[in-house]
């Protein structure tokens, strides 16, 4: 399972708090502990931040976590999604859901804009001061991506990504749900695609769509859409392997198992934002976080596990990886 940045968990927490709930009783309810979440941990399994989104859902009635002037009840992302889903092209089903959002709220307004050979989708809160950790209209842009690219069956490449307030701490994590350039300190924040998308037609049915929404925040916060790319492709080749030690091909054989050249593919994953080094680091990092924390794996066999020749390889690389060694790390949830 992937594992995303604390700050979420943190942020997702501070929603409640600012609308009266206590941050004990919700960890108690979704079994995280005070000192994990105050720990110098850095990040935290996908499948908890899915579950801490539809607790808040769930508690405070409100699709918009607590961080606009008015809630949004439970089920309006849903409905605006099987009416905009009947329309024949990307264009108009996103045109159709920023319509139907701005009959229904005047805390967040929306605008789709095309540009020449660019397409720019702008999201502007009312009031931004109620996210004072910016986490909501983060999830609000990456909600919407997402949703594109699911309804047309491929990931919408971005072209840039703009931001109304400075680079965050957690900016690396931007980096990995928006592959593409970022810009900080800017008038607003809207994301900015080819216009060809567009005129895509969707491919998903209302079957599709009960799926989705049944899944839905899980695929939205660790998954960076509904990929249908290389960086995709490798994760879920590296990922279902059938042997116990984690086996990385060599990037010639890699690109083989693609039908693709090496150039070709490396200039792919160029084009994501990624590297095959960068995939294969990231899967590592997640899977040694995560039998660190079942604390019944020994450190020398997650390093075995993971393809490294001996334990003070994989110690240097985790200390890369999270500036911790293991070690150290283990020692900080006992704190």
């Amino acid at each position: 399972m992937a594992t995303v940045d604390m700050h979420y968990a943190r942020a997702i927490l501070q929603c409640s708090v600012r609308q009266g709930r206590s941050v004990r009783g919700i960890l108690q309810d979704v079994q995280l502990t005070p000192e994990l979440l105050a720990s110098h941990q850095q990040r935290i399994a996908g499948e908890k931040i899915t579950q801490l989104v539809k607790y808040i859902w769930a508690k405070l009635q409100d699709e918009f976590m607590g961080c606009t002037d008015h809630p949004c009840k439970p089920g309006v992302f849903a409905l605006m999604a099987r009416h905009s889903l009947r329309y024949d092209s990307l264009q108009e089903v996103l045109l159709q859901g920023l319509h139907f959002y701005d009959l229904f709220t005047d805390d967040i307004k929306m605008q789709l804009v095309k540009r020449g050979k660019l397409a720019e989708l702008s999201i502007h809160f009312k009031q931004p001061q109620l996210d004072p950790g910016n986490f909501f209209q983060e999830f609000w842009l990456m909600i919407w991506h997402r949703f594109a690219s699911w309804v047309i069956g491929r990931k919408i490449a971005l072209n840039q990504i703009y931001f109304p307030y400075p680079k965050p701490d957690h900016h690396l994590e931007l980096k990995n749900a928006f592959p593409c350039r970022h810009n900080y300190n800017r008038n607003g924040m809207k994301i900015s695609f080819s216009s060809e998308y567009l005129s895509l037609a969707p491919v998903r049915t209302q079957t599709d769509l009960s799926i989705f929404l049944k899944n839905s925040p899980a695929d939205l916060i660790t998954i960076p859409g509904d990929e249908n790319n290389f960086k995709a492709k490798i994760r879920t080749l590296l990922l279902h392997q059938q042997q116990e030690v984690l086996c990385c091909p060599d990037f010639e054989r890699l690109a083989q198992s693609f039908n693709v050249s090496s150039q070709t593919l490396r200039r792919r994953l160029k084009s994501e934002g990624t590297s095959y080094p960068q995939i294969k680091d990231q899967i590592r990092r997640d899977l040694a976080i995560e039998k660190l924390l079942s604390q019944t794996v020994a450190i020398a066999d997650i390093a075995r596990c993971l393809g490294f020749s001996e334990s003070r390889s994989f110690s240097r690389a985790f200390k890369k990886w999270t500036d911790y060694t293991p070690t150290d790390y283990m020692a900080k949830q006992e704190d």
